[in-house]
């Protein structure tokens, strides 16, 4: 039986504030960390620059809600831009971190907040998702998408865990490693099933358009970007 939305986000956000919390602060830094770590830290990088290249270089003007921010990068890459942004997570402990390392630069305009993504939040330009609805099944993320749809003005950008024999493996071998180099509970989705079940839910209802934009693929990472567009 599907476990319901608040059941897994409570699971998460246990997992970032208490079981792994200092293995996501050095992640997400230089700090040195294990060949485990170094891989999923490559391929964050990676598909932050995907996420990245799909918004304009000047974002002066424009407003965006950072989803699952954690430790604030994509927030701070995105006010680097000239965007105002919210960032929001369920974990105080990474929200805490992001605050410190805000620069003090782009305070005016960058916030950052613990709260939910299913939450209203107002309205946005755009909306960014990264590896923030990878831990729900399909229902639960589409929920998710649903109500964004309805306050975001440009589009949104997320990334799901795509399903294949291969990341079947790397998750089995990946519950042999200690629990603060695992990932919390990833469920792996057939993105074309996804996409098409978008279509099929709300095309002529909604003036959004959902398609695929890449694929990161490193050995302990592994996810793809999609983007929903007006």
């Amino acid at each position: 039986m599907t476990k319901p939305y608040s059941e897994t986000r409570d699971r998460v956000q246990v997992y970032f504030d208490q079981t792994a919390v200092k293995a996501w602060e050095a992640l997400t830094n230089e700090t040195p960390v294990s060949a485990i770590r170094s891989k999923v830290r490559a391929g964050r990088q990676e598909m932050r620059n995907l996420l990245l290249s799909r918004l304009p270089n000047d974002l002066t003007g424009h407003s965006i809600l950072d989803a699952g921010c954690g430790t604030g990068q994509m927030s701070i890459d995105l006010g680097m831009r000239g965007a105002s942004v919210l960032g929001i997570d369920i974990s105080e402990n990474l929200i805490n971190i992001a605050k410190e390392r805000l620069p003090n630069k782009l305070k005016s305009r960058v916030n950052f907040a613990v709260s939910d993504m299913i939450k209203d939040h107002g309205n946005f330009d755009h909306v960014v998702l990264m590896d923030s609805l990878i831990h729900y099944p399909e229902a639960d993320a589409m929920a998710v998408l649903s109500n964004l749809m309805r306050r975001t003005r440009n589009g949104i950008l997320f990334t799901l865990v795509p399903t294949n024999s291969v990341l079947k493996f790397k998750l089995l071998v990946g519950r042999l490693f200690p629990r603060s180099d695992r990932s919390p509970v990833i469920v792996p989705l057939n993105i074309k099933s996804f996409i098409k079940m978008f279509d099929s839910r709300f095309k002529g209802k909604e003036s959004f358009e959902m398609t695929s934009v890449g694929q990161v693929n490193k050995w302990f990472y592994t996810s793809e970007a999609i983007e929903l567009k007006r």
